[in-house]
């Protein structure tokens, strides 16, 4: 890191023989990290000796159902305040050491990096650079950076990319991470009855891979009653996932109500306006959903799942289809480069 203060990366791991060896060659890679802490919470493969090899240090933490205890154990066994927390089954892709050492001068500053889920290419922001002489982490299940005593939380945003594989289908097994997370947070609910938050979280757990739709709609529905403050990251998120979750269990008069209440909130961020288009075609109002769906196209942002692409170009190729536009249809799938369904319409259309 050169010019930058030092900074300690800190990881809780178990089990992660399948990961750990790329996640810590990515830190020595991109962010060259001298201090790297290793918490393991009972690990039966080889996670121990690969994180040795790699130059970490490691400590065992005896696992308590509390992810803020062990994040914050590891916090305490590093040799610097500043601290990159990284998870066993992610990746460092890049990082600006400018933009970073800027942080870097302000202590009561959270680092968001942005974290690109591989399944389905969604990118979210992630709080994961922080000193540990302002802030500690408080949750048991989906643990959050929180200020010491008085603090204000200032949280800005960092060209750091994380990519995070834990959850292609060809890890999953390995993991079971969904259903302990489910557990620790019913447990969690049961000692904060109607927190928002776990709400949405239990309910994201319910959503993936549409493991449970109609548990997952009745989380994210009551986390929304407790009217939760819009401007929270996670309310957003919740908004989004209740809408495909109303929309992938034949809920669309109930989807257009609720796009329709956050609208004014939301309108901005494209991929908002990518699930109005959603729901607007889910709803029979074409014109509508094509006028988003060119929108979002038009949008001037950083989007690596798509919806600023081939994604709305492939949706409006659909609708052109439909309304039996074929030769336009043709023109948007064109635009979509190699994406596999726009390739596979463009070999029907064009050999009819």
């Amino acid at each position: 890191m050169g010019r930058m203060k030092p900074v300690s990366l800190c990881m809780i791991v178990k089990n992660e023989e399948a990961f750990l060896d790329t996640a810590l060659k990515s830190v020595k890679s991109v962010l060259a990290l001298s201090d790297m802490i290793v918490v393991d919470t009972g690990s039966t493969d080889k996670t121990k000796d690969i994180a040795l090899r790699n130059g970490a240090v490691v400590h065992d933490f005896e696992w308590c159902d509390d992810f803020s205890a062990a994040r914050n154990f590891a916090a305490d066994k590093a040799k610097n305040d500043w601290i990159f927390v990284l998870d066993a089954d992610e990746e460092v892709i890049k990082a600006d050491d400018d933009e970073l050492s800027e942080l870097l001068r302000d202590t009561q500053t959270v680092g968001s990096v942005t974290g690109v889920e591989m399944t389905d290419k969604a990118n979210n922001p992630e709080s994961r650079i922080y000193n540990r002489n302002c802030y500690r982490y408080e949750g048991s299940i989906h643990e959050q950076i929180t200020p010491l005593g008085d603090l204000e939380k200032r949280i800005k945003a960092v060209p750091v990319l994380i990519a995070h594989h834990g959850y292609l289908p060809e890890y999953k097994r390995v993991s079971g991470k969904l259903e302990r997370n489910e557990r620790l947070l019913i447990k969690a609910l049961a000692e904060n009855p109607g927190d928002p938050y776990l709400l949405h979280q239990l309910g994201k757990s319910y959503f993936c891979s549409n493991r449970d739709l109609q548990r997952a709609c009745s989380c994210f529905e009551e986390a929304l009653s407790l009217e939760p403050e819009a401007g929270l990251g996670y309310v957003y998120d919740t908004v989004e996932c209740y809408c495909y979750a109303l929309i992938n269990t034949g809920q669309y008069e109930k989807a257009l109500r609720l796009r329709g209440k956050y609208a004014d909130r939301y309108w901005a961020n494209p991929h908002f306006r990518f699930l109005s288009a959603h729901v607007y075609q889910n709803n029979g109002m074409l014109i509508e959903a094509v006028e988003c769906y060119e929108s979002c196209i038009a949008a001037d942002v950083v989007d690596y799942k798509g919806i600023t692409s081939h994604l709305s170009y492939y949706n409006i190729g659909v609708i052109l289809e439909c309304v039996g536009m074929t030769g336009d249809a043709v023109e948007m799938y064109k635009n979509c480069g190699e994406y596999d369904p726009a390739t596979k319409r463009l070999a029907v259309l064009l050999n009819n």
